[in-house]
């Protein structure tokens, strides 16, 4: 209710500067597109620094299993993209994020799927190439996409994707 009460007061400041910014008073569409953009809150994109998933923190996060693990082009040997049967994992600002996967996106390799949801984001992998079958590893080009609560990219990289044991 004080958040209501919060945008009442932003968007009477902002008639109120119209008004007395000429001598006329706003017209309905001034003021509706004013309530609109006060409505429209969203907060500026931050993009995100992915921070590679290491052994350490797998242990202590109890995240092994089968899936695919996505290497940025130019971003070392750590995988920033943990893609799993039943979960999804990404790491920054030394914060492990785990992710749900999205049944109803596509099967990826090694019971992995191409989409991951969660509160803060939204993870995105897609093959870019063929998928390379190399022993008891499977391994493509990909891209992934990590979106913010509102849809907005925030991390864009291609890279390798190896589907294993992890």
């Amino acid at each position: 209710m004080l958040h209501a009460k919060a945008q009442i007061a932003v968007l009477s400041a902002m008639v109120l500067g119209l008004a007395s910014c000429s001598d006329k008073e706003p017209t309905d569409a001034e003021a509706v597109a004013a309530v609109e953009a006060a409505q429209d809150g969203k907060p500026p994109v931050k993009p995100l620094v992915l921070q590679p998933i290491l052994y350490p923190d797998i242990s202590q996060n109890k995240l092994h299993g089968t899936g695919c693990a996505f290497v940025a082009e130019g971003g070392g040997l750590g995988a920033v993209l943990l893609a799993q049967d039943k979960r999804g994992v990404i790491k920054y600002g030394d914060h492990i994020q785990v992710l749900a996967p999205d049944a109803g996106s596509s099967r990826m390799p090694k019971g992995s799927f191409s989409r991951y949801t969660g509160k803060e984001n939204a993870v995105t992998l897609t093959a870019d190439g063929p998928v390379t079958p190399v022993g008891t590893t499977e391994q493509f080009k990909g891209r992934m996409i990590v979106t913010d609560a509102f849809e907005r990219p925030v991390y864009e990289a291609t890279g390798d994707v190896q589907c294993k044991a992890i």
